[in-house]
């Protein structure tokens, strides 16, 4: 049977980062658990004058070992219960963090992945992992006096991200005050943020958030020409970092189309996050539609806006499914 949760849960577990209350209420003011005897699912609703759409920050959580049937009867009695009380107008697709192990009936399916990688404390074991042309140009950086420190200028990280994404024609999926609002609650408890400098010339930019387990390279940014190897150094110093300072094991590259096509900027994203060592994780995602009519009016006002701004916009899930080789069809 699923429970629906707000605000507080019930019961005393240790959650993932992205399922936690400070991160979901930081998102929005509209945030919850459902709830079995088996399973978690944290979600965000993002309201937006008479729209209402429902984002999935994780994928299931599992409270017992549980088989792969048992989880999508799970995620069936979820849609079930949205629908039937009417929680939100779709779901939208699940952040890029969140990759689940199956997927329900009669929703949109498409698979997904990302890339995670060991990490350690010893630096050189961790750039042994990338071939001999990618670990020359970090050794060049490093003798080129490139410098990588951790910062608590937000402000900097946060127009540095932004002006990456802009070039990109992508807009950073998150408002200043949001940034901000995060950096206030989680900073540096389960945030950092690492920049790359040259020549005192800012490289690139790294924000991680992380828990007891886990770190992910939530947010980061780049300079038109950076320098060879900075962005490879600046990951693998905040690795280090991570693994020293809070005995973190793993880093998440959040996001990645399994079967990318090649030649496109994004696939050029990818292999650079390959080129660590990392080894792609696949499963799924989904979206569904609950109010067909007001999910068309919202695709069009969002349409309508990204077109005064003179961007194209493309719905997420159609976006990526541009970029796979097989339209991401299971």
């Amino acid at each position: 049977m699923i429970k629906l949760f707000q605000d507080e849960l019930p019961i005393n577990v240790n959650l993932p980062f992205f399922a936690q209350k400070k991160y979901l209420s930081s998102k929005s003011k509209n945030y919850g658990w459902f709830i079995s005897d088996d399973f978690i699912l944290p979600f965000i609703i993002y309201k937006k004058n008479i729209f209402k759409r429902l984002v999935f920050t994780t994928g299931v959580i599992e409270r017992k070992t549980s088989n792969i049937k048992e989880e999508k009867k799970f995620l069936n009695e979820v849609v079930k219960y949205v629908k039937i009380h009417k929680i939100c107008d779709f779901i939208h697709k699940p952040q890029p963090s969140a990759i689940f192990r199956t997927y329900p009936d009669n929703c949109d399916v498409f698979r997904w992945g990302t890339y995670k990688i060991n990490i350690e404390e010893n630096f050189d074991n961790m750039l042994k992992k990338l071939n001999s042309s990618q670990r020359n140009y970090v050794r060049a950086a490093i003798n080129d006096d490139v410098k990588i420190i951790n910062t608590d200028n937000f402000d900097k990280i946060y127009t540095f991200c932004n002006e990456t994404l802009s070039r990109q024609k992508i807009p950073l999926l998150i408002s200043r005050e949001e940034f901000q609002k995060q950096y206030d609650t989680f900073y540096p408890q389960n945030m950092l943020m690492f920049k790359a400098l040259y020549q005192k010339e800012l490289q690139g930019s790294l924000v991680v958030f992380f828990d007891k387990n886990l770190a992910f390279a939530e947010y980061a940014g780049s300079s038109l020409k950076p320098r060879h190897g900075s962005l490879k150094l600046l990951h693998l110093t905040a690795m280090q970092y991570l693994a020293k300072e809070y005995g973190i094991k793993n880093y998440d590259f959040i996001g990645a189309i399994p079967d990318i096509k090649e030649g496109c900027k994004e696939a050029g994203i990818q292999k650079f996050k390959k080129e660590f060592g990392a080894e792609l994780v696949e499963g799924y995602q989904f979206t569904a539609i609950i109010n067909p009519i007001k999910y068309f009016c919202f695709d069009l006002c969002l349409k309508i806006s990204f077109m005064m701004k003179g961007i194209k916009y493309v719905d997420p899930t159609q976006r990526y499914k541009n970029l796979s080789k097989s339209n991401l069809k299971i």
